[in-house]
């Protein structure tokens, strides 16, 4: 329960929807695919939730969301892609407008994944990172929003004095489930059991 009161500040809120993944191949053939519901589910978060309930003003959001279109690309402006630069970037955005006692509501609804990590030297050689999955992941200059990324920059909002509250709505992202019986009920599994060696870049905006 998101509660708003004069001693908790004002409430802040990044929404990130993915339904429109760019054609994308991984070794052995996988793939992500394109999702229904993401953008929806953001889009409701936003209007029932935090509009209509919490009255939260509209400079206070962050909204980045891919939809799919028969064109095969997102119909939003590229601005508001839900590439791994943008979700960085309002990552960062957020922690800057909000100040110590805000709380910031954060909610992602896409793919999960796994790939090799970055980080050898505390998950070792063969060590796997869990990420969020940017809409351009096909590309193999791209690159996934990993947890050691996300930890950090959860870690700096805790550190300003922000009351974060976050839903991860994916594969991969600490045990969560979508359903006690997915394959009747048609739901799209958000994420790959497979992990994703693709050569990809190991810079991160978020830290060295």
């Amino acid at each position: 329960m998101i509660k708003m009161s004069g001693k908790t500040g004002d409430l802040f809120a990044l929404l990130i929807g993915i339904d429109c993944y760019l054609p994308n191949r991984l070794p052995g053939g996988y793939y992500y695919s394109n999702l229904g519901g993401c953008v929806r589910d953001v889009d409701n978060v936003h209007h029932d939730l935090l509009q209509r309930r919490l009255h939260i003003s509209e400079d206070h959001v962050i909204k980045l969301t891919s939809t799919a279109s028969a064109k095969g690309e997102p119909t939003e402006s590229r601005d508001l892609w839900t590439t791994y630069v943008n979700m960085v970037a309002a990552f960062k955005k957020i922690a800057d407008m909000a100040e110590p006692g805000d709380q910031v509501y954060i909610h992602y609804a896409g793919h999960g994944g796994r790939t090799a990590t970055i980080d050898r030297l505390h998950k070792g050689e063969y060590g796997i990172d869990e990420a969020l999955v940017p809409m351009d992941i096909g590309n193999s200059e791209a690159r996934y929003l990993r947890d050691i990324e996300l930890a950090k920059l959860l870690n700096d909002m805790a550190k300003k004095r922000l009351i974060v509250t976050a839903v991860l709505d994916s594969c991969h992202s600490g045990g969560m489930v979508r359903g006690l019986n997915a394959e009747s009920s048609n739901v799209a599994v958000r994420g790959l059991s497979i992990v994703d060696t693709t050569p990809r870049p190991a810079e991160s905006l978020v830290a060295p």
